[in-house]
C-alpha cells in the first residue's frame, strides 16, 4: 500500500468526518465511528479484527476519562443550581469595584469556566451583567462578551470541563500537568481578550427582562463564598500537589499518599462532596442526591463517548502509520510541527462550532503524530485548546447564547464574539509556541 494512497484515503476520511458533523448534522459520535470504519476498511484491516480494535480503542481512551468527566459534569450542575456562581461573581464585583467592574466579570467567568459549560455561565449570570450595563451605562456588547470569553477560555484548556479532560486523556498528560499549563496559558488568553472586549463601545443595552430577573433574584439567599470557592480549587489543589509531589518527592510516604488523595477520580470526588454545604437541608434529598445527578450523567455522556471514538480513529491511525507520511511531509516544507494540532483545532471549530469538538477530535487525531512532528504532548494539549477557541462564529450555541442573551445583533457578534474569541486562540497560541521552541513544554 502506498504512501500516496494511505494520505489520500486519510484525508478524505477527516474531511468526510467534518462534513458529515457540520454539513449532514450526523452525531459527532457516529461521524466519528464511521469515518474510522472506512478508514479501518481502507487501510485493507481484516474483517475479523475490525470490531476488536474497535473496543480496544474505546475502551483504552474512556478508561481513565469517563468517571472524571462525570464527577466533574457534577460538581458544575450543584455549582450552578446552588447559586454558587453568583456568589463568585457577586464578590468579584465587590472586590473590584465599577471602574474595574469589566476585569471582575473576566475573573469570575474565568473561575467558573473551570467546572461548568461557557454557555451555562453566560445563561446563570446575565441578569447580573445586564444590572451591571444598566447601572455604569457601558454597553452589553463589550460585558456580555467578557462573560463569555472568561469561561469559553478556561473550559477549552483547564480541566475538568469535558473538552480539556478528554484532550489530555487522549494525548496521556497527567491531569495535573494538564491544570497546571492550561492556566498559565489561559491567563495572557483571558486578559488579551478581556482587553479586546474594552475597545467595544458600541452601546447596546440589556434586555429589561433580564434586569428585571436580576431585581427579583436580589433578595435570594446564597452560600457562602468559602463554601462557593471549596469545591472547585480543593480538587486543584489536590491534583497539582500530587503533581509536584510525583515529580520532587516520588516514592516517598507523602506521594504515595497524595498519588491517591490527588488522584483525578479522588480529588474530584472530594470537590462532590464538598458542593453539599452548598444544598443545605436539601442535601438528604432526591432532588440532590439523585436528580441533580441525573441532569449531570446526560452532560456527561456526549463528551465521553466522542472521546472513546476519537480513541478509535487514532488507533487506525496509528495502524496505518500516517504519522510517519506527515511528518516527511512537514520535515520537507519547513513547516513547525507544533502549528499542525493548532491549525486541525481551529478548522474542526470553525467547521462544527464546538470548541469541545475541536479539541477532542484535534487531540486524537494529533496523538499518533506527535514523535514525528517532535511535539511534546502538552504542548499539543495546549495547541489545541488555544486553536479550538479561534473564531466563534454562528454555527455555534454559545456565540448565539451569548448574541442573544446580550441584546447584539449578528453583525455585533461577529465583531465582539467571533473577534474576542480569535484575539484569546491567536495570544494562546502564540505563549504555546513561544514555550515549545524555548523547550519548556
Amino acid at each position: 500500500m502506498s504512501a500516496a494512497y494511505t494520505l489520500i484515503l486519510f484525508a478524505f476520511v477527516i474531511v468526510l468526518m467534518v462534513v458529515m458533523i457540520s454539513k449532514w448534522k450526523v452525531h459527532a459520535a457516529f461521524g466519528i465511528l464511521i469515518a474510522a470504519l472506512i478508514l479501518a476498511i481502507g487501510l485493507g484491516t481484516p474483517w475479523n479484527k475490525i470490531e476488536g480494535i474497535i473496543n480496544n480503542g474505546f475502551a483504552g481512551t474512556i478508561k481513565s476519562v469517563g468517571i472524571v468527566i462525570m464527577l466533574g459534569c457534577t460538581m458544575g450542575t450543584v455549582l450552578e443550581k446552588t447559586g454558587a456562581a453568583v456568589k463568585i461573581t457577586q464578590t468579584a464585583i465587590k472586590i473590584f469595584g465599577e471602574k474595574y467592574i469589566v476585569w471582575a466579570i473576566a475573573l469570575s467567568a474565568f473561575i467558573l469556566g473551570i467546572p461548568i459549560w461557557a454557555d451555562t455561565c453566560v445563561i446563570l449570570l446575565i441578569p447580573i451583567v445586564s444590572m451591571i450595563a444598566l447601572k455604569t451605562k457601558r454597553s452589553m456588547m463589550s460585558l456580555g462578551t467578557t462573560l463569555y470569553m472568561g469561561s469559553l477560555i478556561t473550559a477549552s484548556l483547564v480541566p475538568p470541563t469535558p473538552g480539556p479532560v478528554s484532550a489530555a486523556a487522549l494525548l496521556h498528560v497527567p491531569l495535573g500537568n494538564a491544570i497546571l499549563w492550561g492556566l498559565i496559558v489561559a491567563v495572557p488568553s483571558t486578559i488579551a481578550a478581556t482587553l479586546y472586549c474594552l475597545t467595544l463601545k458600541e452601546q447596546v443595552l440589556p434586555k429589561d427582562e433580564y434586569v428585571q430577573s436580576e431585581k427579583e433574584d436580589k433578595q435570594a439567599e446564597l452560600p457562602s463564598l468559602f463554601n462557593s470557592m471549596m469545591p472547585i480549587v480543593f480538587p486543584l489543589i489536590l491534583i497539582v500537589a500530587n503533581t509536584v509531589a510525583a515529580s520532587m518527592i516520588p516514592k516517598t510516604p507523602v506521594a504515595n499518599f497524595l498519588s491517591f488523595i490527588g488522584s483525578p477520580l479522588a480529588a474530584l470526588l472530594t470537590g462532590c462532596l464538598l458542593t453539599l454545604p452548598l444544598t443545605g437541608e436539601k442535601w438528604k434529598s432526591k432532588l440532590v442526591l439523585n436528580d441533580w445527578v441525573d441532569l449531570s450523567l446526560k452532560d456527561a455522556a456526549m463528551p465521553i463517548i466522542v472521546t472513546g471514538m476519537g480513541g478509535v480513529l487514532a488507533i487506525f491511525i496509528k495502524n496505518a502509520k500516517v504519522a510517519e507520511e506527515i511528518a516527511k511531509g512537514v520535515v520537507g516544507m519547513g513547516f513547525p510541527g507544533i502549528l499542525i494540532p493548532i491549525i486541525i483545532a481551529a478548522l474542526i471549530h470553525v467547521i462544527t462550532g464546538s470548541n469541545a469538538l475541536g479539541v477532542m477530535t484535534a487531540a486524537a487525531l494529533v496523538e499518533p503524530l506527535l514523535d514525528a512532528i517532535g511535539v511534546s504532548p502538552t504542548a499539543a494539549f495546549l495547541a489545541c485548546g488555544t486553536g479550538a477557541l479561534m473564531f466563534k462564529h454562528a454555527n455555534s450555541s454559545g456565540f448565539w447564547v451569548t448574541v442573544t442573551m446580550s441584546n447584539m445583533d449578528v453583525r455585533q457578534g461577529i465583531r465582539a464574539v467571533g473577534g474576542g474569541s480569535t484575539v484569546a486562540g491567536f495570544t494562546g497560541a502564540l505563549v504555546t509556541i513561544i514555550f515549545h521552541f524555548m523547550g519548556i513544554i
